[in-house]
């Protein structure tokens, strides 16, 4: 069976046709005459923001962990409680509240170094401000020893092991200085886990009291990869270590700082137009005082004191601007440089620099983009020269500010932007757009708008149309952060495939979305900050995630443009407002609830229960099932903890299955959504609200009007949440041509459980070749994802097929995203 199918540009929303009859065909027709939008080149980039050790322990080729014994420097004005890091009190701009935040702190002596005698007496070592070698970067080990009749070891762990590969150089650097009296030697050793020597190398120490910076090349004679490294010190006396860094020989292009080349090379496969940095919230800080500095990123390493990072371990700095706009040349990147405006970072304590120090930052900027552009007679463009690189980098975009918002973030923006304008027109200027803010922005002009998203699938699922309504003709939109990362765990196929969907709706609105980027991009696999990321790192180990294999195959199967396809929508019954229980909750936070009632109607009832407390993750239900048309009111006060409360619908009697509104989420205290739950599980946020601050002893009036088709939200009589029961697209579709290739690009996404079956019709073609390309991005179920151990078990798999033409049948598999690339030539055209 056939069915015909009539009027949806391009990129359609098929929905479950899991439900379908299996013999039904889906008839698609694409037409090659009618061109849609273009498709940027610029469509596809990366995002790095030291985050998850992404930088050091991932993209950066440093094994030493706390080379430079900084790690404990804390910003100004922070303390340390244990293990808990406590920022400076600063003022929230917006609201002038001090938030309670704290941050983890490692608690160890030296982080990352150990020592190792006879005993525990042999040698004590400690960390100093004796004599620096950098002023910047003051911190040295000092090493005591008082019996060496069993040689002592500093031993550095790296980044949770080093690997060492036989027969592989690698490079060390050390800053050292002994006391006169010292008599011994110093030798450098790499060790295996299992304490065999895999190299060892004779420092030529002078004892005279002065810096030794010293420079060797370490051969290994076998593996492994949780080796470590190794000073190792055979007499009495005093040592001082300012700095000690190990590089392999072989990174990335064999630069001298240089990338670890398996991830850098993993980054090279995305084709990225664009590389954006260096972040992400470490731009603004937990406050101003631990922003990301650019300046003291660069020259000599060992002089980089590195800055505690706001994902809560020190950032060495390594990976600087210079490294940065060097990696972007080499890979044919476009650089992105995201400014800050003299405001800390908006989730955490959100500070604002006083209005005498703005032309700071501002400054601040002109510097950077001049180190980036400047000729050799500016001041910035001569450091840049004297650095090694005197022609320009390719720096073409500006963020200015990031996930900022309000009207304080607006007057900023602009006066940025027109001092940034006036002197580097060609420069593409960038605009935070934040759910939070309340209103619409305040602005002048901008060049590009970057909205954020972090969600559940079934929001992408839901929304890949949702460029189409946006204004045209004000500005370009940058996509700099999105991922599907809610209810999928660490990152699944189902997040994939919901993510290709939206890619999809990118793509199709061309001439609006001109560049995105996913984000978080790396992941260490001993330090997971953020529970779902594009890449993870071990030290031996590269591994893509099924979502990373959906950008590699988006970015390698870029049309030039859209073509048209007409695609029928049609839909299977949604879920409903189910009958069910009403519950209360509380999560993270001590929560009152009082004078509830309930209208059914017209007739208002009052539960047997009433002014009540939960504390923190409680659930409570009414006795009582309710159905249909309803109005729940009560009111609510938060008296303790953090986040708000919650309020549940339509629940199952064990309260794991219906639907929840979460008021007050997050550290920010300041979302709302509703959510779908299946067997204790978010199966998908369906609505959701920035900016309705939950405040402590504060009583709100809360009204919920129910249907089986909607609910809505009311706070203090302020509608906050709407949700209109809809259908749940799960197939996709998007066409294009490759002008380069003379290919018509197809890409489907089948997010349901069983085949989806087409009958595809090609209009507008002079001929279509019989034979042309498959590649296919399959799973067995949506959860699936890869592993360590499985690192391709979801990869992209390329195939000829020989049966393509004017019309053709094609299965798309369960659970994948397919790309057809067929050759065509189009009438009157190629």
């Amino acid at each position: 069976m056939i069915r015909k199918i009539t009027n949806l540009f391009v990129s359609g929303l098929l929905v479950m046709s899991c439900s379908l009859p299996q013999q039904s065909k889906e008839e698609i027709i694409i037409n090659l005459q009618e061109r849609g939008a273009d498709i940027a080149s610029s469509m596809y980039g990366v995002f790095f923001e030291e985050i998850n050790h992404a930088g050091d322990g991932g993209l950066y080729a440093e094994l030493v962990q706390n080379r430079s014994f900084e790690e404990k420097e804390m910003p100004a004005g922070f303390r340390a409680e244990g293990n808990k890091l406590l920022p400076k009190q600063v003022k929230y701009h917006l609201t002038g509240e001090v938030r309670a935040r704290s941050y983890r702190w490692n608690t160890d002596e030296v982080p990352a170094w150990t020592l190792q005698g006879k005993d525990s007496l042999a040698a004590q070592m400690k960390v100093t401000k004796e004599n620096p070698k950098f002023p910047s970067a003051p911190n040295n080990l000092k090493v005591t020893i008082t019996d060496a009749s069993q040689p002592i070891w500093l031993q550095n762990e790296g980044y949770w092991g080093m690997n060492i590969v036989e027969r592989e150089k690698y490079f060390l650097r050390t800053i050292i200085r002994t006391s006169t009296d010292y008599k011994g030697k110093v030798t450098a050793k790499l060790v295996s886990a299992d304490g065999k020597i895999l190299s060892s190398e004779i420092l030529e120490v002078i004892p005279d009291g002065r810096w030794n910076d010293i420079k060797k090349t370490l051969t290994s004679a076998g593996n492994d990869a949780k080796a470590r490294l190794v000073l190792e010190f055979d007499a009495p006396g005093i040592i001082w270590v300012d700095y000690v860094s190990l590089f392999p020989e072989n990174t990335f292009n064999n630069r001298p700082n240089g990338l670890r080349r398996d991830v850098a090379e993993m980054l090279v496969g995305l084709k990225p137009a664009f590389f954006r940095w260096p972040g992400g919230c470490v731009v603004e800080g937990i406050t101003l005082d631990n922003r990301f500095e650019w300046k003291k990123t660069l020259g000599d390493p060992a002089a980089r004191p590195g800055e505690y990072s706001t994902w809560g371990y020190r950032c060495s700095y390594g990976f600087g601007y210079y490294e940065m706009l060097q990696f972007c040349e080499d890979i044919g990147a476009k650089a992105m440089y995201v400014c800050n405006v003299g405001l800390g970072c908006q989730f955490r304590m959100g500070d604002a620099c006083p209005e005498n120090e703005i032309a700071f930052y501002i400054d601040d900027c002109m510097d950077a983009i001049e180190y980036a552009l400047g000729d050799e007679t500016t001041e910035w463009g001569a450091r840049r020269a004297a650095d090694g690189h005197p022609a320009p980098f390719p720096l073409q975009y500006v963020e200015i500010g990031n996930e900022n918002w309000g009207p304080e973030y607006d007057r900023r923006f602009d006066i940025f932007y027109k001092s940034i304008k006036e002197k580097y027109p060609q420069l593409i200027l960038i605009y935070n757009e934040m759910p939070q803010r309340e209103g619409p922005a305040v602005i002048t002009k901008t060049d590009m708008i970057d909205p954020h998203w972090y969600v559940d699938p079934y929001f992408f699922f839901r929304n890949t149309t949702l460029f189409d309504t946006y204004e045209r003709g004000k500005y370009q939109v940058y996509v700099g952060e999105y991922a599907c990362n809610r209810s999928v765990g660490a990152g699944n196929m189902l997040a994939a495939l919901s993510e290709a969907a939206f890619i999809n709706g990118m793509e199709r609105n061309g001439d609006l979305v001109t560049m995105a980027s996913y984000a978080p991009l790396f992941e260490n696999r001993h330090d997971r900050s953020w529970a779902t990321n594009l890449i993870w790192i071990d030290t031996d180990q590269v591994v893509g995630r099924s979502s990373y294999y959906v950008q590699k195959m988006a970015a390698e199967n870029r049309p030039t443009y859209n073509v048209k396809s007409n695609i029928n929508m049609h839909a299977v019954d949604p879920d409903l407002f189910d009958k069910g229980y009403i519950g209360f909750g509380a999560n993270s936070a001590s929560v009152e609830f009082k004078d509830i009632k309930i209208t059914q109607n017209g007739v208002p009832t009052k539960p047997d229960m009433d002014n009540f407390t939960l504390r923190k993750e409680k659930q409570h239900l009414l006795e009582e099932i309710y159905e249909g048309d309803y109005t729940l009111e009560c009111k609510v006060r938060k008296t303790g903890g953090e986040q708000g409360f919650q309020i549940f619908l339509g629940m199952s009697a064990d309260g794991k299955t219906g639907y929840r509104y979460n008021i007050g989420m997050w550290s920010s205290n300041d979302r709302a959504e509703l959510l779908r739950l299946e067997d204790d599980k978010e199966r998908g946020v369906l609505v959701e609200h920035s900016g309705m601050l939950i405040e402590k002893d504060k009583w709100y009036d809360v009204k919920i009007v129910v249907s089986p088709t909607k609910s809505e939200l009311y706070m203090d009589g302020k509608s906050l949440l709407t949700y209109t029961v809809q259908t749940m697209p799960l197939q996709f579709i998007h066409s294009g041509y490759d002008e380069t290739n003379g290919e018509l690009v197809i890409k489907v996404v089948n997010a349901a459980a069983s085949v989806y079956s087409t009958a595809i019709h090609v209009e507008g073609a002079q001929n279509i070749a019989k034979e042309g390309k498959v590649i296919s991005l399959t799973a067995t179920s949506g959860t699936e994802e890869n592993s360590y151990d499985e690192p391709k078990k979801i990869y992209p798999q390329e195939n000829s097929y020989n049966g393509f033409g004017k019309a053709f049948d094609y299965d798309f598999p369960p659970f994948s995203y397919t790309v057809l690339r067929i050759k065509a030539k189009i009438e009157n055209g190629k």
